[in-house]
């Protein structure tokens, strides 16, 4: 089909999904492209959707639990309902940052929405990349063989032992996965479309 392209956020928490979708979306919004955004909130209200707001964007919250799995029909309503009512370039998601990407896939594509119209973005914190490795070694090896480009994020208080062994993590699931190093408060325009495949 023709139509928008979705670019997935993903990622574990804390990763910086959230300030990376905001940057591009901000981007998206000064190169004149139309762009929707579609948040999973855990739990109450908000705060990242509050300041996404006042920012002006439109925000889909979809509440309860997983957007990946147990809301998958939310998803695809709040799909058809964009696709429905607005003519947009984008569909930026960021998927809750406890789920498992693939299930995100069977509501795209029941919406209509090819594997080549859909960018996986992963965002990781090499901070924590030992904790991910110990206790997380089942996400990782879920989420980053999805990935269509990988952002190792906190470039500015990572050591530099820790960015080389998330490379190295990257490469251990997805050995040609291009990567690029970023500190998100510094990303530079130039380096959006590298990112978003635009």
């Amino acid at each position: 089909m023709d139509g928008p392209k979705i670019v997935l956020f993903t990622g574990f928490l804390g990763s910086g999904k959230t300030s990376l979708l905001l940057r591009c979306a901000k981007n998206l919004a000064e190169t004149k492209k139309r762009s929707a955004i579609i948040v999973n909130e855990v739990g109450e209200i908000g705060i990242d959707n509050l300041q996404m707001k006042k920012m002006g964007y439109a925000v889909w919250e979809i509440f309860g639990g997983c957007i990946c799995c147990t809301l998958a029909i939310s998803l695809e309503d709040t799909l058809t309902q964009l696709m429905a009512n607005y003519e947009l370039d984008y569909i930026l998601i960021e998927p809750s940052g406890a789920a498992d990407p693939a299930a995100i896939y069977p509501a795209l594509s029941h919406s209509g929405f090819s594997k080549e119209q859909i960018r996986n973005v992963m965002i990781l914190d090499p901070t924590r990349i030992e904790m991910f490795e110990a206790v997380l070694e089942p996400y990782l090896a879920a989420s980053v063989p999805l990935a269509d480009f990988a952002v190792i994020n906190k470039i500015d208080v990572a050591a530099a032992v820790e960015i080389k062994k998330t490379e190295e993590v990257i490469k251990q699931y997805h050995q040609d996965l291009p990567t690029v190093q970023i500190n998100v408060k510094h990303l530079v325009n130039e380096q959006i479309p590298k990112i978003i495949g635009g």
